[in-house]
């Protein structure tokens, strides 16, 4: 069995949301000074890396990361890959992601950002626009991933910030930084 790691590492200096603070990694304890045991602070936002957004991202008083119901992160997923230059919409979900799945992990010219440890943050990445959300809400899909800092269009799409809302209210789990690189379109188990 293959098994693809889709997950971006931690490490100080990666590609963050906004250029925030990307993680920091603090020596607490150290063998070498006489501790019994080496032992790190690691502290980063919650943008960082590859993560989950929680309904109360942009809901407020709605369920935190904790709450989220992890059998929507386990189990069959599709990789779709958008070779185009437009944002994900429904039409296109539509002609792309096979009936009844419920877990979608959408691969687009965002996957090549990752090949540059130094990438700036950038807003000129390829996302899931409002009738692409719709399109998740309609079809009974549990979970939608990007492979980028955002499932949102940036510029005047962004406004009111309909892709999150419409999924988040819908209990569509969002999995955003995903790193596809090296996965090709297909039908996968997701763990």
């Amino acid at each position: 069995m293959k098994v693809h790691d889709v997950t971006l590492t931690l490490r100080p200096g990666m590609t963050t949301w906004g250029n925030e603070p990307g993680p920091t990694i603090e020596p607490l304890r150290r063998i070498a000074k006489g501790d019994s045991a080496n032992v790190s602070l690691v502290s980063f936002g919650d943008h960082t890396g590859t993560h989950v957004d929680p309904p109360i991202h942009f809901i407020d008083g709605a369920a935190t990361v904790d709450q989220l119901p992890l059998d929507a992160l386990v189990g069959p997923c599709v990789v779709v890959e958008h070779t185009g230059a437009s944002h994900v919409d429904g039409e296109w979900l539509g002609a792309h992601v096979p009936a009844k799945s419920t877990r979608v992990l959408v691969k687009t010219r965002n996957s090549r950002i990752w090949d540059d440890p130094n990438a700036k943050f950038t807003r000129d990445f390829i996302a899931v626009n409002a009738s692409g959300a719709r399109w998740c809400v309609q079809n009974g899909i549990r979970l939608i991933g990007i492979d980028y800092l955002s499932i949102e269009p940036q510029g005047p799409e962004k406004e009111g910030y309909p892709a999150h809302k419409t999924l988040l209210a819908a209990g569509i789990v969002i999995i955003e930084g995903l790193d596809l690189r090296a996965v090709s379109a297909g039908s996968y188990e997701l763990v």
